[in-house]
């Protein structure tokens, strides 16, 4: 799953741990929809207690959004002291981030403190507030640029964590290293060009191909989906491929429903895909909501082959990876002739011997166009100095590529990818970790973004 911000690095730099987004098993999938909705009426009342007085607060949840089962764990002196913290939270922060756990939410305010806002929810309608708890987290200890490889070195060692760091300043590299197994089985020890699973990364190769799609003038972002599917249904005939790309197509997270073994690996095709995007009810009108989806992303990359006539890969392959030399790039199902020992195995949810992309059968529909792919260190880095300085796509869509983000990219079979670029991809930092999760990405991330906005 990826958490993404371009205005407010600072504050997902904070992020607890960013877990794969796949739908509670309890939740009959055709109630996921309207559970979606909820969790965001629900999260984005907490973040408003801001703006409310107190009292407005307390009555407005104790009349409608907590669970009569957490009313009667509780005592109403509880949950107003609760809510009055949380409201102060909201009122001193910069900014607030938001992902999901296994089971519920947590909301990130970062402000002069950094506070955990965690949100359990019923599993039927009208799935209510069944947990609440505010936690401070505590300060990350800072590095010093004179420190850094030390640091690393230490915060790697401590939790027997493996993977690659990178970090530059000023067009400079300040650390490139390598730490840990990549797979302790075979006694192989992680190196700089080691291939790492790399989460929902592909999104940003899916919109590098719309770009080059539309300055070919083979379509155009304000495209209504009915221009490629002309059998749409009328609630989202109009839903446009910019739509898509930004938070407001109105489709869920992802695609997968009870039929699926795995919310990644289970086997659909692209026809499957299409009639799950056509039959699954919308979370909101498109274009009258915001909420991050893959789902849109696998829309999008259809409409990269169905506009091309070309694979989704093989595209990106012809137009971005091999221009770029990125020959370590590829997808699940293959090794793009690699050997065993070039892959990390993950370790995490173990699905092949070993743990590593090759073992899981081809790249399904389920992620294709926002997943499904592993890379490396060096080829990234290619991908993204290609498409801002190779040439292949004009200013108008460089932009979107030299626009400050930080993203953190991870999949439930131990891959966690982290990333942090300035305006102009002089400062970055990358962090591939192949063990540990989310929990041992998390020490890692606020200090090293906070040590490039610092220099």
């Amino acid at each position: 799953m990826r958490l993404s911000t371009l205005s407010a690095v600072a504050m997902l730099a904070n992020v607890p741990g960013i877990a794969p987004a796949q739908p509670v098993t309890s939740i009959a999938a055709s109630d996921q929809p309207m559970l979606a909705q909820t969790a965001e009426a629900q999260l984005l009342a907490l973040e408003r207690t801001a703006q409310q007085p107190l009292a407005d607060v307390i009555a407005e949840f104790e009349s409608g959004r907590f669970a009569p089962t957490y009313q009667a764990a509780t005592t109403p002196e509880e949950r107003r002291t609760l809510l009055e913290q949380i409201r102060t939270a909201a009122a001193q922060a910069g900014g607030v981030g938001i992902d999901q756990e296994d089971d519920g939410y947590v909301m990130t305010f970062d402000g002069p403190a950094t506070y955990l806002v965690r949100v359990t929810l019923a599993k039927i309608a009208p799935f209510g507030i069944t947990a609440l708890s505010i936690d401070r987290m505590a300060e990350a200890t800072a590095i010093q640029l004179e420190t850094l490889e030390s640091e690393i070195d230490s915060l790697m060692a401590e939790g027997g964590r493996s993977g690659v760091v990178y970090v530059a300043i000023d067009g400079k590299v300040a650390l490139e290293k390598a730490y840990g197994m990549a797979n302790a089985d075979l006694g192989t020890a992680n190196t700089i060009d080691t291939v790492f699973g790399i989460g929902s990364r592909p999104i940003d190769f899916t919109v590098a191909a719309i770009y080059l799609l539309e300055q070919r003038g083979k379509l155009g972002l304000d495209d209504r989906l009915d221009q490629y599917f002309p059998d749409a249904p009328a609630d989202r005939a109009g839903m446009t491929l910019r739509q898509m790309m930004t938070g407001k197509s109105g489709l869920p997270d992802f695609p997968v429903n009870d039929s699926d073994w795995d919310a990644d690996l289970g086997w659909i095709d692209r026809a499957e895909f299409e009639r799950r995007t056509m039959a699954t009810p919308l979370l909101f009108e498109p274009g009258n909501g915001d909420a991050h989806s893959h789902w849109a992303f696998g829309v999008l990359a259809a409409i990269v082959e169905r506009v091309s006539g070309q694979g989704y890969y093989p595209f990106l392959r012809e137009n971005f990876f091999d221009p770029a030399g990125m020959a370590r790039t590829g997808n699940y199902g293959e090794s793009r002739g690699l050997k065993l020992t070039d892959f990390a195995a993950g370790g995490g949810k173990q699905v092949g011997v070993p743990n590593i992309p090759p073992n899981w059968g081809p790249t399904s529909w389920l992620v294709m166009g926002s997943g499904g792919m592993f890379s490396t260190l060096g080829d990234l880095r290619l991908f993204y100095s290609h498409v801002t300085r190779g040439g292949v796509l004009e200013q108008r869509y460089i932009e979107h590529f030299l626009t400050p983000s930080a993203n953190l990219d991870g999949s439930d079979r131990g891959f966690e990818l982290f990333s942090f670029t300035d305006e102009n991809r002089s400062d970055e930092v990358y962090v591939f970790l192949n063990n540990g999760g989310q929990e041992a990405m998390r020490p890692l991330v606020r200090p090293l973004v906070q040590l490039l906005k610092a220099n």
